[in-house]
């Protein structure tokens, strides 16, 4: 396996994860008694996020096939999903709210870098 696909692997771990984090959390704000566009739109922050980590995950799985604009659309991810961290300090919110994805978008970039660097197999 080449190092592109095993940084595929890993973003699509992450993603998936993050993702996985983000269905539960707006399934939870459904199952006690919130409409589903509430627990997206109030606020956006939850859309945001699943967007986000979707095309993290759909880059890191493109990757992994070997195709090349995987990691466009993971860098799509990456942003937007920087810009929510961004986004969650600027509004001054707790930095218990905001810390997890500040750090995940740390490690999110590294892997990107690590895609980008590497040689082409």
């Amino acid at each position: 396996m080449s190092i592109k696909r095993i940084i595929g692997l890993a973003l699509a771990l992450v993603g998936g994860w993050l993702f996985w984090g983000g269905a539960a959390t707006v399934n939870i704000l459904v199952n006690r008694g919130s409409s589903l566009s509430d627990a997206l739109m109030q606020p956006p922050t939850s859309l945001v996020r699943l967007v986000a980590t979707g095309l993290v995950l759909l880059g890191g799985l493109a990757i992994m096939a070997g195709k090349g604009f995987g990691r466009w659309i993971a860098l799509a991810g990456i942003l937007l999903f920087t810009l929510l961290a961004g986004l969650m300090v600027a509004s001054g919110a707790d930095p218990i709210l905001w810390t997890d994805e500040a750090v995940i978008s740390g490690v999110l970039w590294v892997l990107f870098v690590g895609l980008v660097v590497t040689k082409r197999s």
